[in-house]
């Protein structure tokens, strides 16, 4: 009985999904009042010319979240701020630049059976908050920065915002625009010879998404200086050992699925060239990785995502790294920056409003608070999305429903035919 629950529920989250997303791509009005609502909760606004090719990129986007969702049980795809934007504005906010490196060979290092079998660092408050970098290929700044962040806080008990631009302004300084692309390497270099091992707050040196001129702001490696840095091995089980002490300067390749994605674990398979981007991983289960990003806290599950374990995640264990710390002989006495606050599974689009009762829920996946607005999309959000967009009574199980439901036996609002 309870496997044949099990089934149930996974075929009406199917069936649900085609009653929702794909439903309102059937119908041009629809679609353009969907597109509409994006458009302001984005803060979008376009050209009669540029909205046209925009409506266009967006239905595309919308078609794939929900191919993708059709065939999803373990992640939810979303439409986002990526959905309207060309394959070049989509790569600004990448920005590795994978030339000259290789992905690292195992090493099969001692300790890789002393780690714990799950590790969240964002747990002990070790994790800075989640940064936009924008439209400026500096994602290798930020995988850099937040693969220092835990291991000082680790090494001096203070967790402290260190500032991304200084890496921007200061590594390729004339060589080359940081927006352009860089290593994340480099930076742990940079400090080491350049800084003797300091790095600047980014109270002090703040993001300016663009790449300015060198200089320094107040330091912030007071305990503790960056001495080089580390690579780890090129496995799963290495970087897990190498996590469980702090997190790491990971790198990936995105993809249109990975940028979509809006929570849960993420295992891509439509990747097929070198990783583009970097980011940090914060914390491991037996079943993800989980990694901060660089996208802002409106992507994926509040700027986090999570990768799939025994699974190549698209080159996620080639050329992870971290920064060697070197003690000063001075003690960190200053307020620590503030943490992240994170919670697996968290998704700052969705609103789950309309009662805490089990019997109060969504039949389909791909709710978003946003879509529930448009009386046009009204009868479909009522049906798939009671949960999201409040249209539960007294927590689903009394009072009356939404006209074109009927109450079933469980209690919960639906039209006839899904009883």
């Amino acid at each position: 009985m309870k496997t044949f629950a099990v089934l149930l529920c996974l075929v009406v989250a199917g069936a649900a999904f085609e009653e929702t997303m794909k439903t309102i791509l059937k119908s041009p009005r629809s679609t353009l009042q969907l597109y509409k609502q994006f458009k302001a909760k984005e803060h979008l606004k376009f050209s009669s010319k540029e909205d046209r090719k925009r409506f266009r990129q967006f239905k595309k986007s919308a078609k794939l979240v929900a191919d993708l969702n059709e065939h999803s049980n373990t992640v939810k795809y979303a439409v986002n701020f990526f959905s309207t934007m060309s394959k070049a504005e989509k790569a600004q906010y990448t920005g590795l630049n994978i030339t000259g490196h290789f992905a690292h060979k195992p090493k099969l290092s001692a300790g890789l059976q002393s780690a714990p079998a799950s590790k969240l660092w964002t747990e002990d408050k070790a994790v800075t908050k989640v940064q936009n970098q924008g439209g400026c290929g500096s994602c290798w700044s930020f995988g850099a920065i937040a693969g220092l962040e835990t291991r000082y806080k680790v090494f001096s008990g203070k967790l402290r915002k260190f500032a991304e631009q200084e890496y921007l302004d200061c590594v390729y300084e004339g060589t080359a625009n940081g927006c352009d692309g860089g290593w994340p390497d480099d930076c742990y270099t940079y400090s080491k010879n350049k800084r003797a091992g300091q790095l600047s707050s980014q109270v002090s040196y703040p993001y300016k998404e663009t790449d300015g001129t060198c200089k320094f702001g107040t330091n912030a490696l007071i305990a503790y200086r960056i001495s080089g840095f580390t690579e780890v091995g090129g496995t799963e089980a290495e970087n897990i050992a190498a996590l469980a002490q702090g997190s790491l300067s990971v790198a990936f390749e995105v993809t249109d699925n990975s940028q979509q994605y809006s929570s849960g674990i993420m295992k891509d398979t439509t990747c097929s060239g070198s990783p583009n981007h970097a980011v940090a991983a914060v914390g491991y289960t037996p079943e993800y990785v989980l990694a901060k990003n660089s996208w802002g806290d409106a992507w994926g599950e509040g700027g986090f995502i999570r990768f799939a374990r025994n699974h190549h995640n698209c080159g996620l264990f080639q050329y992870s790294s971290y920064p060697s710390l070197t003690g000063t002989g001075y003690a960190d006495t200053n307020a620590e920056d503030a943490a992240a606050d994170y919670t697996p599974g968290d998704n700052s689009s969705s609103d789950t409003s309309g009662g805490g009762s089990s019997t109060c829920v969504d039949l389909a996946i791909d709710c978003d608070a946003w879509m529930c607005e448009y009386d046009s999309l009204k009868s479909i959000m009522q049906e798939w999305c009671q949960k999201t967009c409040g249209y539960c009574t007294d927590g689903g199980s009394s009072g009356e429903c939404a006209s074109g439901t009927i109450r079933c036996s469980d209690g919960v609002c639906r039209h006839e035919h899904m009883c």
